[in-house]
């Protein structure tokens, strides 16, 4: 049977032990009193009978209750003052001994920085609240380093990405400069080279600055038909799926499926998964553009037949500026940021999106989103 969850608290262990202890402190005070009455009572004579005369058995049994009295007050005093040293010496080391773990978590703590995140409390104890607040600040401590790490990566991916166009513009700027004859025709390319990389940097910011949006703003927010959209998106998307040399589909669905949400950022969501699905894709290849409803959630499902995903990079795919194949990602243009956006935008209308993927074979994403009544 198990035990009740109070049973396990310090509320209830220090209450036991305080308990216990007062009982005995009276104990001891009680047989004391008792002890030191005894022990000052003088001895009746044997053999000497009392006075005959009432009056002055009246004044011995009046002497004796009066002394009595006396040595009782007298001895409950002395022993109150002794039950309240012992009680303070006592609860004061029985409540360090109780709160010796509270100090172990705290000076554990106190050696935790932005410098040493990787050091755990680790505290092996009873399931009491002790344990429990150990247990809370091990989690929060994994979470901090994640965020710290993660913010790490993040800036210095952020300043690789920056670098290279402003690396690529700096040098072709250097060369022009030590060109001697340099032609008009020079300058114009050296003008396309900077439009270029600032173009770039945009991207990058732009890219950024959406990341960073507060997901509680819905100024924009609307009641969206997935139809009209997903419609909207296979018209905008053919063309570059064609000239690729690949074959995009996409069957209509029930246009009654509405979502509520940003309708340009969802757009742009699913235009970012089919931009990929074209990048990466196969010479010949297909794109399946597909929606689902059911279990008042709408499913958009974006299906390729491209390069894939291995298994070791699936769980990463999503994080700021990871890339599965950084050479080639890197040939075709991307920032890194693109399916981290998507993430983001899905998740800010409280949706889900996953992704299924086999090496050589293609690519599978799926966003869930919540239907909307309106």
């Amino acid at each position: 049977m198990k035990s009740p969850l109070f049973l396990k608290t310090i509320r209830f262990r220090l209450t036991l032990w305080y308990s216990m202890f007062l009982v005995l402190i009276l104990a001891i005070l009680v047989i004391g009193i008792n002890v030191a009455l005894v022990a000052t009572r003088p001895d009746i004579p044997t053999g000497i009978p009392f006075p005959g005369d009432s009056q002055t058995f009246r004044r011995i049994i009046t002497d004796e209750r009066t002394r009595n009295m006396e040595d009782l007050r007298n001895y409950s005093l002395v022993g109150v003052g002794a039950v309240l040293i012992l009680g303070a010496v006592g609860g004061y080391f029985l409540s360090g001994f109780m709160l010796d773990p509270v100090d172990k978590v705290s000076s554990i703590a106190s050696r935790i920085s932005h410098t040493n995140l990787k050091e755990r409390i680790k505290y092996k104890g009873p399931d009491d609240e002790v344990k429990r607040l150990a247990d809370t600040f091990d989690e929060m401590l994994e979470r901090l380093e994640g965020a710290f790490e993660s913010q790490k990566r993040f800036v210095q991916d952020a300043s690789h990405e920056l670098r290279t166009p402003i690396a690529i513009a700096q040098t072709n700027i250097e060369v022009l400069e030590m060109e001697q004859n340099t032609s008009k025709d020079d300058y114009k390319g050296l003008v396309d080279i900077l439009k270029s990389s600032l173009e770039r940097m945009n991207d990058v910011n732009d890219s950024l600055l959406l990341l960073s949006e507060d997901p509680r703003s819905r100024a924009r927010w609307m009641a969206v038909d997935v139809n009209s959209m997903l419609g909207e998106v296979y018209d905008e998307t053919r063309a570059e799926a064609v000239s690729a040399g690949l074959k995009i589909i996409w069957e209509p669905i029930d246009p009654g499926a509405v979502v509520s949400g940003d309708a340009v950022r969802l757009k742009g969501a699913i235009i970012n998964l089919i931009d990929n699905a074209v990048k990466y894709n196969q010479p010949g290849g297909l794109i399946e553009i597909s929606a689902t409803t059911g279990n008042d959630a709408v499913d958009i499902r974006i299906k390729d037949t491209g390069i894939g995903i291995s298994a070791g990079d699936l769980p990463h795919i999503f994080e700021r500026f990871f890339r599965a194949d950084k050479s080639r990602s890197r040939e075709k243009g991307g920032s890194g940021l693109g399916l981290a956006i998507v993430k983001k935008i899905v998740e800010d209308h409280g949706g889900t999106v996953a992704v299924e993927s086999i090496k050589g074979q293609g690519s599978t994403f799926d966003i869930k989103l919540p239907s909307s009544g309106v």
